[in-house]
């Protein structure tokens, strides 16, 4: 059983010292049941005053804002969780505007190409919504989150989901690694991306391969309740290594530069690996994620009470990149 004994979190406080600021929030069931939903792409009702600032051309003539001009079928049909939304609220002013999502084991990075600048950024209430509203990932954890489990045909248990809310940080890809562990002892390191080659981790191989291995033996080993798990960190410079996050060890995981079969053989030894030039990187793995047919029907115009709500929400952001510049 690869994910029922522990929640892949890093909310406690035995990692919260070394780890990035985070915030879990319980997530409601109604809030689960509207991200399953399916059919017009409709934020819930604590956003609109995100998708507007009472300006001169948010009014027509008769002095009604766009929104007073939107179907009133489409308004009635928005779902609202006040209480939830107002924990996101003040998680997001306690980070300074800025925060990254994830649930219990995924984060919505497939849907990169509705967040703006193509980022899973929050900056906003009605950015958090959007993400995790459009990911596949998030639709996973929400319905098949235990599809690889042995035992996956026995009766489910309950399952109590968390958003957690982290303080956004800049990351340079090239500074993150994934970590196997086996038995409680750590078997394999990879270079978390993939799909590019990294100099600087060829010239630094063995401080890397050092930092993380005494980062694992001060901070993880036999204090994680499981004894076999992944977990990926950044190391961001020498001496200094930062916990992300932890998954499952096994197949819902990616192993990157290893196989699975590689990973479950006890004679295998410890090993790092990652792109010694750029003729071993792989495809982005994100790479076939696109922009769905509803949404394209959205863009179109075929929902124009939406589409209003997206192009005031491109306006408004669009604004505050011109104030930061």
């Amino acid at each position: 059983d690869i994910l029922r004994d522990w929640s892949s979190d890093v909310c406690s406080s035995d990692l919260e010292k070394v780890t990035i600021p985070s915030v879990c929030v319980p997530l409601p069931a109604a809030v689960v049941d509207y991200l399953l939903e399916d059919g017009q792409l409709v934020l819930p009702s604590e956003c609109n005053k995100e998708n507007y600032d009472c300006g001169e051309d948010d009014y027509d003539e008769f002095g009604d804002t766009e929104w007073d001009q939107v179907d009133q079928e489409t308004e009635l049909s928005q779902k609202t969780f006040p209480e939830f939304s107002a924990k996101i609220k003040e998680s997001l002013v306690n980070f300074g505007g800025e925060m990254f999502i994830k649930l219990n084991w995924s984060s919505p990075k497939d849907a990169t190409w509705v967040g703006f600048n193509n980022s899973i950024r929050c900056t906003s209430l009605s950015q958090l919504y959007l993400l995790l509203k459009s990911s596949d990932f998030i639709a996973h954890d929400l319905t098949l989150p235990f599809k690889f489990c042995e035992d996956n045909l026995q009766q489910k248990p309950s399952i109590e989901y968390t958003l957690v809310l982290r303080d956004w940080m800049d990351v340079n890809p090239g500074l993150e690694f994934r970590c196997f562990v086996v038995g409680q002892e750590l078997k394999a390191v990879s270079q978390r991306d993939d799909s590019s080659f990294y100099d600087h981790i060829l010239k630094q191989e063995e401080s890397i391969r050092r930092d993380i291995i005494t980062f694992f033996r001060e901070h993880i080993q036999d204090k994680f309740p499981s004894e076999n798990y992944v977990f990926d960190v950044i190391r961001s410079r020498k001496d200094k290594v930062i916990l992300v996050d932890f998954n499952p060890f096994g197949e819902t995981t990616d192993s990157l530069f290893f196989t699975w079969d590689e990973l479950k053989d006890e004679s295998f030894e410890f090993e790092f690996r990652f792109a010694t030039d750029s003729s071993g990187v792989q495809p982005h793995p994100l790479r076939h994620y696109s922009i769905p047919r509803d949404f394209v029907d959205l863009s179109t115009g075929t929902d124009p009470a939406k589409l209003i709500d997206f192009l005031n929400l491109k306006t408004r952001q669009a604004g505050e990149e011109d104030s930061d510049s």
